[in-house]
């Protein structure tokens, strides 16, 4: 690596001191008071005391944190009534009981929650067992706002006597204001950075304009092998290939690195750091609780989508340069063991997590390691350095319509592999029988639910057999402690949602991307590549809805990351194939665009990756920013944007991490 200048660190200093300045001040305005953020413990400890009033003082208001607002129930009947709730996010759950409202004694306003509809239902409790229902409603509270329940015997017709209208007391905030101005703020940023470029072009480096020397304009043409596999600047035409702007026309004449694929390697890894940080809090950039997607479930299915295409280029070049098959698979055991060290040993022990009787074994590098594994060994074995010929006239009843080769052509890429997809039937197969046939002590066979709230006679049934699996491989204390569904249905199991059933489908996922790969080995012309990319990002979009039934819950195999459910991988591959198709377009046919920063970030995707894990929670990558959307996303943008400018600073100095 070479020496750090003085004026490099100046260059990112003053990137990051510009951008965090901009964006703390403009976000941290746009909420007037900070609030002093109690825990969800707090909360619910202060939901399950609040019908104890004599710890209260009456009139007392509960302090709002992020995605809460504060009801307040009153009532002009003159008996008691009890309130229960349930949120929409808990799906399947009972409703809970929250207080009951004496109109002898004062009621007290308590929290609910603002990201999804609120079930609310007011009964009368007859106590002999039975009750009878006053009111049932959906309300979605806004962030922050404080509202009033009336509940009286004003009903609109005799058959509803009651009424139960819901006013608010204060307007609620919109929390999506701060991601409108971070938006704005970085297109002003892009904006300034273009106007700059174009005047260090027009005029120049010259004494008067030392300030445009700031900015890094000029790429360097050296680019070297990516990390997990990604092709090197020594490949040849058929694998890295210069992009013609004629979707017909074959992209041979010259050799160029595909930007394409570290542009997408580097956007969703970009992501992921995000999403990691925080997200800013939003429960669009969270892990979906059980069933469902959100932002934050596709980028790592996406990286080892990616990973996928990276190998089969990598293969490609490293056997035409005459590389052993032995060679190839010693180097990828070696990579599969330090990947598993790096997250075994480097991520799993974060923040004093360092006890051999609670280590945590499996996680996203491990995860990674073993789909690598499986993957490259199918690669390794099944690899060739040239496509294989399907040229040759076959004789007597091999002469069919299926084996002409002008039949074979269109779908030689997958003919080429077809003992590799004979072995991932296998190993979707294995991991359905495994996932509906195995049979879990205590629970019903072929469960796939969360347990807890959700299921109250199967409560500790959480994940099925994939949750058996890894407890009974791993133990109970070896495995994720704080997994998704915890917050919301209340399991008290550890699930692991990086676990051994699951690497089988995420192995799925990493081989349709090895077929991405293909496809650009086989395939000259801009057209077939992107056209049979679509076709696969319908065939496998299809059967994924077909699986989940278009829905997030009730599905025959529900979409669920912390399943990896062949329905989720399926779908996943599905907009993997749609992005890999408009990056190729935007980036490498059409050079709409060069792919930076996001190209930079995916040629050190495993120094982003890890350094981004052990320097959270660490200045300046992250502070404590007050406990507000706002405060939140700025933290987690300015961190995310630091990493990016860390990777790019990087490849200006032609330094890479690969393993």
């Amino acid at each position: 690596m070479a020496a750090v200048s003085v004026k490099t660190v100046g260059k990112l200093l003053f990137f990051f001191t510009f951008f965090s300045t901009v964006t703390v001040g403009w976000l941290d305005q746009l909420e007037v008071k900070a609030i002093d953020s109690p825990t969800d413990e707090e909360i619910l400890q202060y939901q399950l005391q609040r019908d104890s009033r004599h710890h209260h003082h009456m009139g007392e208001v509960p302090r709002m944190t992020m995605d809460t607002a504060i009801l307040k129930v009153n009532t002009s009947l003159d008996y008691a009534v009890q309130i229960w709730a349930v949120s929409a996010e808990c799906h399947k759950c009972n409703m809970s009981f929250m207080m009951e409202v004496d109109p002898s004694i004062p009621t007290e306003p308590f929290l609910v929650q603002t990201t999804f509809m609120t079930h609310i239902s007011i009964v009368k409790d007859n106590h002999d067992g039975t009750n009878d229902s006053i009111c049932s409603l959906d309300k979605l509270f806004g962030e922050h706002g404080e509202y009033q329940m009336f509940i009286n015997a004003n009903g609109p017709s005799q058959e509803n006597k009651f009424d139960c209208p819901v006013y608010p007391d204060k307007d609620p905030i919109d929390s999506n204001i701060p991601i409108l101005v971070a938006f704005c703020i970085y297109v002003g940023l892009v904006l300034i950075f273009l106007a700059v470029r174009q005047l260090y072009y027009t005029i120049g480096r010259s004494q008067y304009a030392w300030f445009i020397g700031y900015f890094p304009f000029r790429e360097t043409d050296r680019l070297v092998n990516s990390d997990l596999g990604a092709p090197s600047p020594s490949s040849t035409a058929t694998e890295d290939q210069t992009v013609a702007n004629s979707s017909t026309q074959p992209a041979s004449q010259g050799i160029r690195r595909l930007r394409s694929l570290d542009t997408f390697r580097g956007l969703s890894l970009a992501v992921m750091v995000f999403v990691n940080y925080g997200g800013g809090g939003y429960w669009f950039f969270k892990h979906a609780r059980w069933n469902g997607l959100t932002v934050a479930d596709l980028v790592f299915p996406w990286f080892v989508f990616i990973m996928g295409t990276s190998i089969a280029l990598s293969f490609r070049r490293l056997l035409k340069k005459g590389v052993s098959r032995l060679s190839l698979l010693w180097k990828v055991i070696q990579r599969t063991v330090i990947l598993f060290l790096l997250g075994l040993f480097i991520i799993n022990t974060k923040k004093g997590h360092n006890s051999w009787y609670t280590l945590r074994i499996p996680g996203v590098l491990q995860r990674l390691a073993l789909t690598y594994f499986i993957v490259a060994l199918m690669e390794v074995i099944g690899a060739t350095a040239e496509d294989r010929n399907w040229s040759w006239k076959p004789r007597g009843y091999l002469s069919l319509y299926l084996l002409q080769t002008s039949r074979i052509a269109p779908i030689r890429d997958i003919v080429n592999s077809w003992g590799q997809w004979l072995f991932m039937i296998v190993v979707v197969t294995l991991h359905l029988v495994l996932m509906f046939w195995l049979q879990v002590p205590n629970c019903p066979i072929g469960y796939l639910g969360p347990g807890g709230l959700s299921d109250i006679a199967h409560y500790n049934c959480t994940g099925g057999a994939a949750g058996y699996i890894d407890r009974a491989v791993f133990t109970d204390d070896h495995i994720y402690q704080h997994p998704t569904p915890i917050t919301v249905y209340k399991t008290e199991v550890p699930f692991e949602p990086e676990g051994l059933l699951g690497t089988l489908t995420s192995a799925l996922l990493c081989f349709l991307g090895l077929q991405a790969g293909k496809i650009l080995l086989t395939y000259p012309q801009n057209g077939a590549r992107v056209g049979r990319w679509l076709g696969w990002a319908v065939a496998t979009g299809a059967i994924g809805g077909l699986l989940c039934n278009g829905r997030q819950e009730e599905g025959w195999i529900p979409l669920n990351k912390n399943l990896w459910s062949l329905s989720f991988v399926l779908v996943l591959s599905c907009f993997a194939f749609v992005l890999l198709s408009v990056c190729y377009i935007i980036v490498d046919v059409k050079q709409w665009w060069t792919g930076a920063p996001f190209y930079q970030v995916g040629m050190n995707s495993i120094l982003v990756y890890i350094g981004h894990e052990l320097c959270a929670d660490k200045l300046p990558f992250q502070w404590a920013a007050s406990p507000t959307h706002a405060g939140q996303l700025a933290t987690d943008l300015v961190g995310t944007t630091l990493w990016v400018l860390i990777a790019v600073w990087l490849h200006y100095k032609k330094f890479y991490l690969k393993i």
